[in-house]
C-alpha cells in the first residue's frame, strides 16, 4: 500500500489519450496515492479522482456512460 500509486503505475493509462483518470484506492482506503502522482496527472492535463474501490468504479461507470474518455486504476498495488 506504500508508496503506492506512482506515475510510472499511469503511463500506460495515460498513452490511451484518456481525459480523466479514475484512481480506486481500496475498500479501506489503504493504497496510498502521492501528492506527486495527481500532479503528474494535473501536469498533463488529466483530471484526476481518487476514491473508494467502489465509489471510484461507479464514477468511473458514470464518467464512461456519459462518453467521456476516461482510464482506471482500481488497488493497482495488490
Amino acid at each position: 500500500h506504500s508508496p503506492g500509486v506512482q506515475p510510472a503505475d499511469l503511463e500506460e493509462v495515460i498513452k490511451k489519450g484518456v481525459k480523466t483518470v479514475v484512481i480506486g484506492r481500496g475498500m479501506s482506503e489503504a493504497l496510498q496515492v502521492p501528492a506527486s502522482t495527481v500532479d503528474y496527472l494535473k501536469k498533463n492535463g488529466i483530471d484526476v479522482l481518487v476514491l473508494q474501490t467502489e465509489k471510484a468504479v461507479a464514477e468511473y461507470n458514470a464518467l464512461a456512460a456519459r462518453g467521456v474518455k476516461v482510464g482506471g486504476v482500481f488497488h493497482s498495488t495488490c
